[in-house]
Formats: C-alpha cells, structure tokens, sequence
C-alpha cells in the first residue's frame, strides 16, 4: 500500500475494529497501563484517523468490513458443532486426529498422507518458504501478487526476482519459464492462483503444462488460498503431479471460504523431501488446536456449506462487478472473493473517504496507477459499499 498503514497493520487494526475497540476510547497518556503490542496496535487507530486529517471522534463504525478477503458467512453449522463437543479436550494437544484429515485431503487430492503436512493457516507455510528457499537462490514471480512470502524472503537478505505480468494484470507463464529455466541457481517459482490482489487466473491446463516444464528443473510453489472459489470441475487439481514426483509445492487455507480466519487451519502438499526440508521453518503441526482441527475435519467434509458460499460470493460479485461497470471503471475479472480494479483518486484520499462512509476496503498503487481492492462481503455489504462509492466518486 502506498501509504503508513502497511497490510499487515491493516489487519491488526481490522481486528481491533472487529473486537469493538472505539477509536475515542484511546488516550496516549495510558500507553503505559497497557502492553506494549496492544499500545502498537491502538496507535494505529491514531494514524487512521489522520487520513484527510479526520478526527478520531467523527469517524464512524464500519458498516461493510470488505478489507481482508474474509468470507461474510461465518463457518458452517456442522463446524461450530465439531468445535463445541471438541472444546472438552482443549486441555489436550492433537493427535491421531492429524490423520484423520490428512486422509480426507489425501482422497480429494490424489496424494498420499505423506505428502501433506497441517499448518495453522497457509501464512505458516509461506514464511517457511521463504525462509528455506531465500537462502538457497533467488525467487522468481510476477508482480503484483502476494507479497508476504516474497517480504520475508527479501527480509531475510534473499533476492526476488520478478518479469512483468501480462496486459490483464495476470501470470506471464511463458516470461516466466524462459527466466526460470536460464537464471543460475533460482531456488524456487511463487505462484499464485489465483492471484492475491488481482483475481486473476491461471488456466488449470496451461498451469499444469508449466509445472511439467519447469518442476524437474526449479521448485515450482503454488499458493492456492482462493482455488475453493472456483467450480471443482474448474479446478488445476495439481495434487497429480506431485504423484509423479515433481517438485511442487501446494499451498492451502480454510481462512476463506471456510471461514476459518480466526480459528487458523491450513495444509500444504508436497514431495517428503520437501516437507522435511520447510518443517523445521514452521511452528509444526501442534501449532493447531484439536478444537480448530476437529472443526477443520467437518468443514472439509461439508460440501454443502462451501457449495453455499461460493454460489453467494459469485453473486455478490457479478452484482458488485456490473455496478462498477456502470459507472465507468474497469474491474479486472475475478475468480476469488475480492475485485480490484483502478480508481480515479488519490489512495489515501480514497480508502479514507470511503472509510468515513462505514466501508473498509484496500487500495495500493500498481505502475502509478491508484487501484481499489475490495473484499466480497454480503449481498447487503456489496449494495453498501455500491452507495458509498458512488457517494465518494460522485
């Protein structure tokens, strides 16, 4: 983002919003009654609000909270029973339940139990990646994408190195091979599909082709957070090629459309090889509760439930998409459960006067370009955040 409210801290603040914390309630002079990280946190309340220099007091509660691609819905009936009757062994670490969905993920995806380590959240996976592979050789990808992985890797002295995306904003496969397969020592591809902040995605043919040119030579690692969006028969389904031994790397989460963001459940798959390599970089599998896994293990299970909140999410997109269209801008389309698309203001100027209208959304800059990226909420957020732009925009 382009300005001091980073991502990460976008976050942070987001949860406190969702915890109820007033911004008139934060005094500076009791900073020291408080713990230093809650004091870090509630400052950002003060660095908000000096968006078009806003006080505090006259910015509202948030009516739409379309800022971090959560999923609106909640989590499924079936899950909140699971995490209910499993709270009675919250005394307990997890154990043989582990293999319970790892033999689940393992029938839907064509791979063994062996190849599939559980992770709080697919963030645990992407850090240790980044941590492996940046001291190994330089990481390759296209911009813009998701950059946490590629941050903590150029944090830790690693290089990243990046060709252009394509006129839609999208994953240049064939740039990216040629670079892939003549760089010296190039530790890893990053890739995501599809891809986090622009929607785009990689056909699953195309996608699979790649990995088969690429992966004998050059790590090839997938961060799929959003595939659960996509129709089953519309997914790449790459769980195939690491049965054939190619060095690919899958990265999963329920955060989205199972709506686990708070509870951090996630899974990647790989060669054993692999796993072992990135295991010691992670918090390992007892970082998950039992009480987190046991609803992990029904919401995998309920088709149902996802099938809901996908059909709702492509609703409320189709409706947030033709809205924008109507009013003149471009949307780039999207297969996820945010749209990004460019806008005709400032940043800051932007997301602060939408924010003053009860709408969080995200914005950055892309080749100076200023673009909105907001997240699918309900039909009602959707409508909500339609009439704050139109408001903002004029």
């Amino acid at each position: 983002m382009s300005h001091i409210i980073n991502r990460r801290n976008w976050l942070r603040l987001a949860g406190l919003l969702s915890a109820g914390l007033g911004l008139s309630r934060w005094q500076e002079a009791k900073a020291a009654f408080i713990p230093d990280s809650v004091a870090a946190e509630q400052r950002l309340f003060q660095e908000f609000a000096q968006l078009n220099n806003l006080p505090p007091d006259t910015i509202p509660a948030l009516k739409a909270r379309l800022f971090a691609n959560e999923n609106p819905y909640g989590i499924a009936a079936s899950a909140k029973e699971a995490l209910n009757k499993a709270s009675v062994l919250g005394n307990r670490y997890a154990w043989m339940e582990f293999a319970q969905l790892k033999t689940l993920i393992g029938k839907e995806e064509g791979v063994a139990a062996k190849n599939i380590l559980i992770t709080p959240g697919s963030s645990d996976v992407l850090m240790a990646g980044a941590a492996y592979y940046s001291q190994k050789g330089p990481i390759l990808t296209c911009r813009p994408t998701y950059d946490d992985l590629l941050e903590r890797a150029t944090g830790m002295k690693g290089q990243v190195l990046t060709v252009p995306a394509t006129a839609g904003l999208g994953y240049d496969l064939a740039a990216l091979k040629a670079k892939a397969l003549s760089t010296p020592g190039l530790s890893m591809v990053y890739i995501v599909n599809p891809n986090n902040p622009t929607g785009t995605l990689v056909p699953a043919a195309e996608l699979t082709q790649f990995c088969r040119d690429v992966a004998p030579t050059v790590p090839v690692f997938i961060d799929e957070a959003y595939i659960d969006f996509l129709e089953p028969a519309e997914r790449p389904m790459l769980g195939k090629l690491i049965t054939e031994g190619l060095d690919v790397i899958l990265a999963r989460t329920f955060s989205k459309i199972h709506g686990f963001a708070g509870l951090r459940l996630g899974y990647v798959m790989a060669q054993p090889k692999t796993l072992q390599q990135i295991k010691p970089f992670t918090n390992g599998e007892f970082a998950v509760s039992i009480t987190t896994l046991m609803a992990g293990i029904a919401s995998y299970q309920d088709q149902a439930w996802q099938t809901y909140c996908r059909t709702e999410n492509a609703k409320a997109r189709d409706y947030t998409m033709k809205a924008l269209k109507g009013l003149g801008y471009e949307p780039i389309p999207s297969a996820a459960n945010f749209i990004l698309f460019p806008i005709k203001m400032k940043t800051k100027a932007f997301e602060g006067q939408m924010y003053g209208h009860g709408v969080g959304i995200q914005t950055r800059e892309i080749d100076k370009q200023p673009y909105c990226r907001v997240s699918i909420g309900t039909q009602a957020e959707m409508e909500t955040f339609v009439d704050a732009f139109k408001k903002v925009v004029g």
